[in-house]
């Protein structure tokens, strides 16, 4: 599966690609490209420039103003789109000249209406026929992905600042696979201004479309019959404004107007849809059975077993996905994945689910969506709606879900296992609804322990050692990591980060402990310093600073009031423990203090010991995102919990202590001697007749 059903980017450069025998060539794909004028269930949208353009509208150097959606969905859709774009500087100029449009000639054929450029009262038509060139760009290869697409490319001549760009265009096909269901995503508002935005919806007679508005809503269509029997449903608005954008937001989070329209109403049928191509296949290569037998014989209990499938297929299965036409939504036969060793996430999952299957455990590939899992319950239900594909069983009555696209073979026991909660699946058993994948509870994955003995003396050295403590997803990560460079070089940052604070130092190899079992990597780090203090107070006393912040991975720059949500990462819980021994007495914050933002909690608990000091600072993320009231009571609040992120410990000036008492003693002697004096001469005096 690519990154999104019906949704895959252009692609890749060459003249021909292989899928499965099979070749297409350049020639061939030139005969599914297609110039004509406009099809008769097309209504093309009149246009005449206005006098009067707002440039305060194009901050991105060009002005849009007709974006037309068109679509006739008969079993073989049409998809007709027309933009209207002027040149407003020459920072847009580079790319509006430059026209890319990807399609898949495996099921798609791509028919050019007209390309104009409008310069005032005169209209240039380009004779796109002459000048286009057709490419492969694998612009997915980086990411080990090949999906076939093509793309079709002109280089506008003699475009000019002022100029309007009127292109139209129409796609046609969908993939077999479908079984002629289709989904039409229409956003009635963009990031950018548009002065005129028309869509148009034909549904044949004898086809249901069911559609749901985006969260932030949508303009009621008007709905008509035509005399062909065809329902006419569009969409029309004028200066249609761009919509609020915030940085940080989870990917579920839609913050423009639109509408889900789908021919399907339930997620049952999407499944019986995307299901049909992952059954059927019961052909077990001898190799794939010999592992299996394998791995019975070695492991006697379920869960060992479930965890040496999907490590198996982790270890010897490389990714690499060939979506070339329904290849996308298709995984290959199990022959085939376990002869080449090469598969996608379909690919991997079908062979995890299969592996299971033959040693009597339930198990599944499962439709996920790494961006908008967790919204997928209130959108309607359609075959776009998922752009990854992973593996789970049932085991105990409880169930589990793999990854099995992982660079490095997961750690960690059955119950140890680090999962993923994407929200919501589509599981491709027979009659599955959506699911929820789980109530995922925070666990303890990322600690440090700071031991820290800090001299009374300046000049004598200081030790500091830091254990690194990963479990679960932060311990495959740390794997991955490792995989590409050493133990030493991972720390890298570390030793920089301890240079910047304490200046010179001698920071030893790390060491590591990788328990498997429990999924946790220990890494310990030592460092010695005789320069432990940062800087003065300026009051003449010292002060030193905790080596690791403690709120870094939870914490970010203040928002202005926020209206979106803001997305945290997965749920987590992370600790720094500093102990300190040294026998100075310390300007050390006693204190405990708790803070409570929703999906958000951290703390921060400060003691004195009989050795020195200790603190304590946790965070838990409940959920993957604050809701905005949420994140602007966190803003608020940045400041006290900045102060309590990184210990910073003031000694105070001892400099009165010392030199106070041989102060007064020199008053007292100096000051009493001129007294002694005058008693002295007074009894002198007296006695003296």
């Amino acid at each position: 599966m690519t990154d999104s059903i019906g949704m895959q980017t252009a692609l890749a450069a060459g003249t021909w690609a292989f899928c499965g025998g099979g070749a297409m060539f350049e020639e061939e794909v030139r005969r599914r490209i297609h110039f004509a004028p406009e099809p008769d269930w097309v209504e093309v949208q009149p246009f005449a420039r206005p006098e009067k353009l707002d440039a305060s509208r194009a901050p991105h150097g060009f002005f849009t103003w007709l974006m037309d959606d068109q679509s006739r969905l008969d079993p073989r859709p049409q998809r007709y789109n027309r933009t209207i774009e002027e040149v407003v500087n020459l920072s847009a100029l580079q790319w509006l000249a430059n026209v890319t449009l990807p399609f898949d000639p495996w099921y798609d054929d791509l028919t050019i209406h007209h390309i104009r450029i409008l310069r005032g009262d005169e209209v240039i038509e380009v004779d796109v026929a002459r000048r286009y060139l057709v490419m492969r760009r694998e612009s997915s290869f980086e990411r080990l992905v090949l999906d076939g697409r093509w793309t079709l490319a002109v280089t506008l001549p003699d475009v000019r600042v002022g100029d309007i760009i009127d292109m139209a265009l129409t796609l046609s096909g969908d993939p077999a696979c479908f079984q002629s269901e289709f989904s039409v995503p229409l956003l009635l508002q963009n990031v950018v201004y548009w002065h005129r935005r028309h869509a148009r919806l034909l549904v044949p007679p004898d086809r249901q479309l069911y559609m749901k508005p985006f969260p932030a809503g949508w303009r009621e269509p008007h709905i008509s019959v035509l005399a062909d029997g065809y329902s006419d449903i569009r969409f029309e608005a004028n200066h249609v404004e761009a919509c609020d954008y915030e940085p940080d937001m989870p990917g579920w989070v839609m913050p423009m107007r639109g509408v889900f329209a789908s021919s399907t109403d339930s997620w049952a049928r999407v499944n019986e849809v995307m299901r049909a191509g992952f059954e059927g296949d019961e052909d077990y290569p001898d190799g794939l059975l010999q592992v299996i037998a394998q791995i019975k014989a070695d492991h006697t209990e379920t869960p060992d077993r479930i965890m040496a499938a999907v490590r198996w297929v982790q270890e010897h299965i490389r990714y690499f996905a060939f979506s070339f036409g329904e290849g996308g939504f298709v995984p290959r036969p199990l022959r085939q994945i376990f002869a080449d060793r090469i598969g996608d996430c379909k690919d991997v999952s079908k062979l995890i689910a299969a592996m299971l299957t033959r040693m009597g455990v339930e198990a599944w590939p499962a439709l996920v969506d790494t961006q908008r899992g967790f919204d997928l319950l209130h959108t309607q239900p359609r075959l776009g709606a998922f752009n990854h594909c992973i593996a789970m069983c049932v085991h105990a009555g409880k169930t589990y879900w793999f990854e099995g696209t992982s660079s490095v073979a997961q750690g960690g026991d059955l119950d140890h296992l680090a999962q993923t909660d994407l929200g919501y699946a589509l599981i491709l058993k027979p009659g599955a609804d959506l699911a929820r994948m789980m109530a995922k509870t925070p666990q303890l994955n990322y600690e440090v322990r700071e031991q820290i003995h800090l001299p009374e003396k300046t000049g004598e050295g200081t030790l500091i050692e830091i254990d690194y403590i990963y479990r679960g997803a932060r311990a495959d990560a740390v794997r991955r990591a490792l995989r590409y460079q050493s133990l030493t070089s991972y720390i890298e940052d570390r030793c920089a980060l301890f240079s910047y604070i304490y200046g010179m130092n001698m920071c030893a190899i790390p060491q590591m402990v990788d328990d498997r079992r429990i999924n946790e990597i220990t890494i310990t780090t030592v460092v010695t310093t005789d320069t432990p203090w940062h800087a003065t107070d300026g009051r003449g006393g010292k002060v030193f600073f905790s080596p690791e912040s403690a709120f870094d991975y939870v914490l970010s720059e203040p928002d202005s009031q926020r209206r979106f949500p803001f997305d945290l990462g997965d749920v987590r819980q992370g600790r720094v423990t500093t102990t300190l021994r040294t026998p100075l007495h310390l300007s050390w914050p006693d204190a405990v203090k708790s803070w409570d933002f929703g999906g958000l909690h951290l703390s921060f608990t400060a003691r004195r010991t009989q050795a020195g000091y200790e603190a304590v600072r946790d965070y838990t993320v409940t959920r993957p995102w604050l809701w905005a009231q949420e994140k602007n009571a966190l803003d608020q609040a940045h400041a006290e919990l900045s102060a309590c992120d990184r210990l910073s410990l003031h000694v105070p000036s001892n400099l009165p202590a010392r030199w106070l008492p041989g102060f007064l003693l020199r008053i007292g002697l100096w000051g009493g001697l001129p007294v002694v004096g005058l008693i002295i001469w007074r009894i002198h005096a007296v006695l003296t007749p």
